[in-house]
């Protein structure tokens, strides 16, 4: 018998329970969000499916206190190393990821199982802390449809277990529920729109033992048949990750939403015909695959939503955009688009925002580009490691070594591109990101609206410990639920009888205090450890908020120059994204800037 019980009531219901959905969850967990999250299945594949975690992952991870158990088990890829033919492997083009710009200058591999794992064990200690709101993740929960009205969602969800359905009422509702999203199909005009690329492929877990590939390097053959990589899985026991693209087939594109598969499954394909493609695309080299665990070929799908948001719905990673898995962008794409929204939801749930829709609206004005690229730049790679016409060829054989050796800043940058490290948005469409031009005459050198804050070395000022070191991302980690405006203050010293800009940053503390959090960075010599008690931060429960710096290196990072002369102010959003940053002889367009986004505190 089904049985129909009305009304339960959250702020958020997130369905999907994979990387994405459980990051978000995260994330409203961290801010006592009222929330849900649900997910079909009555139990997480034991899959290892999605393996990259990228860089600019683990710093958001880091930065949100669940990197721990990712460094433990991961395994951390230094080099990807890419052999053009068998018949001369003394010669690879090999790419280190060291020199890329990052905090953590690596590729993670973990198996997508076990980030789930993590990420449930996350939401478990946060509820074991005493954090408010902290559901447990509801399996066998199938969503059946849900409508808007007027301020709020109706989802009518069925317990697969027991076949009750119910409804929940909720503020909003987001799909991480993949390529299949029941968010997104529940809305008619939503589409789904791309095309299935011809060529069929397959991936498997497998056991090589073989001298060209290691447990440290991701390794792949580039040839006209088309791409083999091999990545590692567990180095311990010879476990690895093989993708490869077995033929191509007559074309058979879709550019409607008839087929909304990420990895469109194919009739599978065993160990022993695997076996012997790798034999024909490698020889001579003999490489064995033993012991599979998982095997899976597909054809690939290359679609994007028309929009992240309709009404009080969004979508997020799978649920939003499906792409080629070369360069294992998948997951990291959807957990940045989590981490993008979250902090957006509880501004709009707490009322902290001037305008609830221009900050919803702004989750798609900055990460629709960003899936768009992917989308295209995935494919594109794709094309050029697979593809064996005669221009794609010369540009993989000829074009591609000759940058690596004699352009490496040009790879750097390919690289860091792939891996989303210099990913940033444009203020010009964005609602939320400040359009600040300096006064005429100014070099404006400084960081602009939209990037990512930058890391850097900085000294404690407390007593007995004045030189007691700490990273920057180490203090945005203790700021992380609020937004965090900095003052870079050169040497002009950090009390208000030597430096009026501190009776500023107070005044703007005081004006917005449930959404900023100030921090002062200076120079050592200028910092002494009697100036604390003047800054009345104690009421934040903070004990820290002056730092210096020894070689003005954060400054000059920042763009605040001992040419230009001026202090300035940054102002951190809680995703790690720069939403302003000014000169100080413009505070007053940093301020205007602030009326029109965040809600006053004393309102």
């Amino acid at each position: 018998m089904v049985s129909l019980f009305k009304e339960k009531k959250c702020d958020v219901l997130i369905c999907g329970a994979g990387p994405v959905g459980l990051f978000l969850a995260n994330e409203l967990a961290d801010f006592e969000i009222n929330f849900r999250i649900i997910e079909k299945v009555k139990k997480l594949p034991n899959f290892s499916k999605a393996l990259l975690v990228a860089p600019r992952t683990l710093e958001i991870f880091d930065n949100r206190d669940l990197i721990g158990p990712f460094l433990e088990h991961g395994v951390k890829v230094k080099d990807f190393c890419v052999y053009q033919s068998t018949s001369n492997i003394s010669n690879p083009l090999k790419v280190n990821m060291s020199s890329m710009n990052t905090t953590f200058p690596i590729g993670l591999m973990v198996r997508q199982n076990k980030t789930d794992d993590y990420l449930i064990d996350a939401l478990h200690k946060k509820k074991s802390i005493g954090k408010k709101n902290v559901p447990n993740v509801e399996f066998g929960m199938e969503l059946l449809s849900h409508k808007e009205e007027n301020d709020h969602i109706i989802a009518v969800v069925k317990n697969l277990n027991n076949n009750v359905e119910e409804e929940i009422r909720c503020q909003y509702l987001v799909g991480c529920d993949g390529v299949h999203s029941g968010v997104r199909k529940g809305i008619s005009d939503w589409t789904y729109q791309g095309q299935t690329l011809k060529s069929s492929w397959a991936l498997a877990d497998v056991e090589i033992e073989h001298e060209l590939v290691r447990y440290d390097q991701a390794t792949a053959f580039s040839l006209g048949e088309g791409p083999l990589v091999i990545i590692p899985l567990d180095a311990r026991k010879n476990n690895y990750r093989i993708v490869i693209k077995i033929a191509d087939e007559e074309d058979k594109h879709d550019t409607n939403n008839g087929v909304t598969h990420g990895l469109t499954n194919e009739k599978p394909i065993t160990i022993d015909e695997l076996q012997k493609i790798f034999d024909e695309r490698i020889a001579p080299i003999k490489m064995e695959l033993k012991n599979p665990v998982w095997i899976s070929n597909f054809r690939i799908n290359e679609r994007i939503v028309n929009r992240y948001r309709t009404g009080r719905a969004f979508v997020a990673g799978d649920s939003a955009h499906c792409h080629s898995p070369i360069g294992g962008q998948g997951m990291n794409l959807g957990i940045q688009d989590a981490h993008n929204l979250a902090f957006k939801l509880v501004l709009a749930i707490r009322n902290q925002v001037v305008d609830v829709n221009k900050i919803l609206d702004s989750y798609e004005q900055e990460r629709y580009p960003v899936g768009k690229n992917v989308v295209s730049g995935t494919g594109f790679i794709t094309k050029m490691l697979g593809s064996n016409d005669i221009i794609t060829t010369f540009l993989r054989t000829r074009v591609a070594p000759f940058m690596f050796h004699f352009f490496p800043q040009a790879t750097l940058n390919a690289q860091s591109n792939l891996l989303q490290i210099q990913l940033n948005y444009l203020p010009e469409t964005s609602d939320i990101l400040h359009k600040y031009k300096p006064r005429s005459g100014t070099d404006n050198k400084l960081v602009k609206a939209g990037h990512f804050a930058m890391d850097g070395l900085l000294m404690k000022i407390i007593p007995q410990k004045i030189h007691d070191h700490v990273t920057l991302y180490d203090v945005l980690r203790s700021t992380a639920l609020k937004h965090t405006l900095i003052l870079f203050t050169l040497k002009k010293g950090v009390t208000a009888d030597c430096n009026p800009l501190i009776d500023t940053l107070l005044k703007i503390y005081h004006t917005y205090k449930t959404t900023i959090t100030p921090i002062i960075i200076s120079f050592q010599g200028v910092v002494q450890t009697a100036d604390i008690p003047f800054m009345p931060f104690l009421e934040e429960g903070r004990e820290q908020h002056i730092f210096a710096e020894f070689r003005f290196e954060l400054h000059e990072k920042y763009g605040i120059t001992k040419e230009v002369g001026k202090q300035a102010f940054v102002l951190v959003r809680p995703d790690l994204y720069i939403a302003s940053a000014v000169y100080e002889d413009d505070v007053d367009e940093l301020k205007a800037f602030l009326d029109g986004y965040l809600v006053k505190a004393d309102r």
